[in-house]
């Protein structure tokens, strides 16, 4: 039997969806409905519904009927007829995984009753040590208004039951003693358009069924999920290596950009970046802001121009300037050289474990990872085959085992010693010069825009750099008489809409550029954030057409 209930809540029942079709306008509504469930000994439930349509406008020749309890047992015996008119034929099938009975009768105008009968196996529920038999008459809403709705569950004889034992909801129900057994009864004089319908029926355990889940189920079960992301996060926080406390005015002197990238744990995409804006810094690129007309409007561009001088370029620096010099644009670099970069980032980490920097844990993450899937998939199929409490328990271990996997494997690298001593100094360079920029904003706009140009390349690996950040120095730069002495690397080719002021003029150039860099596939690519290890058929009651 399918568990697909505890997942849903939803349980046993006996949607009623009624659809005749015609070709002509059509309208119509319930005048009445009486639905009687019989539980049996074994847990099913034998049916007997009687469903009087008032049409009113137009020709009817068939309808269906949808029991929406996917994860029951077999539906057989089924059986329909009419005191008002003959029945055709009758089938069974699915619609979107919906059991329904379809039946087909005379074309027919004037108002007709049809009694719906069947059989459906295993219906009955367990939660907390009583039985549970539920009927959603119209859980998914009243495609009609329904005037007048009885319902009646007979439990039979041969469960050793009295008045007292049983509990309905809605309380609004009745129970008698009738004939040896115990009828509970419902009524509603009438379903308006979408509402829905349920009734519940409780009492002590009599007979084996699928479990429903209490609320201490669900808070052992919240339990067992935060245990096991809690067991995850305490083996994460204990594998991610060292993290001595260091000050530093200026980074290490034996970590270049993309060593550092990697260090930290930062995306990729920001080591070529860094570098990309080093390169123009020290004049062999030149980033030149433009626009491209699309054909909805125009997009910010960063055209590229290389004249690279080899004697004053490293390995990484000049393998990226031989590279960036078969592309006009940057947009261009970035979208065609996922290969490249990973393989220039792959050399870049090897480096690391080979000085001792860091410690490569892939294998662990791998088991960690394929163990949390294990588990997730084994806690579904759990649910799927079982029938018990024990199935509710398993899908929440499962899946606190599972998160806690996802959580652990996360440290993937992890800082050595030597690592974390330079990779903390860096974090603290970038703090201080961060902070220095911010207090000569205050005193001295135009140091503060050189200081910031020449310290961009280190600073975008700064999670709270960005163009909004840089904007904060050109406003500072609005009200200064001294213009900042600037590299020639960042160009605007597009014409501001005023005039700028000279000191503005000379860095908006910056501004322009890294907006665009921001707004582009480079720029969501070479994001900063602390990533890795190291840092960081028909629905409704009852319808017709």
């Amino acid at each position: 039997m399918s568990g697909s209930s505890i997942l849903r809540l939803s349980v046993v029942a006996l949607l009623l969806a009624a659809g005749p079709a015609a070709a002509q306008e059509q309208q119509y509504v319930l005048s009445e409905m009486d639905v009687t469930v019989h539980v049996r000994p074994d847990g099913g439930y034998e049916v007997q519904e009687s469903i009087a349509y008032d049409f009113q406008q137009g020709a009817f020749s068939r309808a269906y009927r949808s029991v929406v309890r996917e994860d029951a047992g077999a539906l057989r015996a089924v059986a329909v007829t009419s005191p008002e008119t003959s029945v055709d034929s009758v089938r069974t099938g699915e619609t979107d995984g919906v059991r329904q009975v379809w039946w087909s009768f005379p074309d027919r105008s004037a108002p007709a009753r049809f009694d719906v009968q069947y059989v459906l196996d295993e219906a009955l529920y367990e939660r907390g040590g009583r039985n549970v038999a539920r009927l959603d008459v119209m859980a998914d809403g009243a495609v009609v208004p329904t005037r007048t709705v009885d319902v009646q569950v007979i439990l039979p004889g041969a469960f050793d039951l009295q008045r007292g034992d049983v509990v309905l909801r809605p309380d609004a129900g009745t129970v008698r003693r009738e004939a040896g057994r115990i009828v509970a009864s419902f009524h509603r004089d009438r379903v308006e358009e979408g509402d829905g319908l349920s009734v519940e029926v409780s009492f002590p355990k009599q007979a084996a069924g699928e479990h429903l889940p209490t609320t201490a189920d669900f808070l052992l079960g919240l339990f067992l999920v935060v245990v096991g992301g809690a067991a995850g996060g305490v083996a994460a926080w204990r594998w991610r290596g060292p993290r001595p406390e260091r000050t530093a005015r200026r980074p290490p002197a034996d970590l270049d950009r993309p060593m550092a990238v990697a260090l930290l744990g930062n995306r990729d995409g920001q080591a070529f970046l860094a570098t990309l804006f080093d390169l123009a810094r020290r004049g062999h690129v030149t980033l030149r802001h433009d626009r491209e007309d699309q054909a909805f409007g125009t997009t910010d561009v960063v055209r590229l121009e290389t004249h690279p001088a080899p004697n004053d370029l490293s390995d990484f620096e000049r393998r990226l300037v031989d590279t960036l010099g078969e592309y006009e644009t940057l947009d261009d670099f970035w979208s065609d050289t996922r290969s490249f970069r990973s393989d220039v980032m792959s050399d870049v980490r090897g480096v690391l474990f080979e000085r001792g920097w860091m410690e490569n844990h892939t294998v662990r993450s791998g088991l960690l990872l394929g163990g949390a899937l294990v588990a997730l998939l084994g806690g579904f199929a759990a649910v799927v085959t079982g029938d018990s409490a024990l199935r509710f328990y398993l899908l929440f271990g499962g899946m606190g085992v599972s998160l806690g996997g996802f959580i652990a494997a996360v440290r993937q690298y992890t800082w050595t010693e030597d690592g974390a001593r330079r990779a903390m100094a860096l974090r603290a360079y970038l703090d201080h010069e961060k902070s220095e920029i911010e207090r000569l904003r205050e005193t001295s706009p135009a140091r503060a825009a050189e200081r910031l140009v020449d310290a961009l390349p280190w600073l975008l690996l700064h999670d709270e750099v960005s163009r909004a950040w840089i904007e904060e120095t050109k406003k500072a730069l609005d009200a200064a008489d001294e213009v900042p002495e600037l590299p020639d690397g960042f160009v605007s080719l597009v014409e501001t809409e005023e005039p700028a002021r000279a000191p503005v003029a000379a860095f908006l150039p910056v501004v322009t550029v890294m907006g665009a860099v921001e707004s582009s596939s480079a720029g969501a690519a070479g994001a900063a954030g602390a990533a890795g290890a190291a840092g960081g058929g028909g629905a409704g009651a009852a319808g017709a057409a």
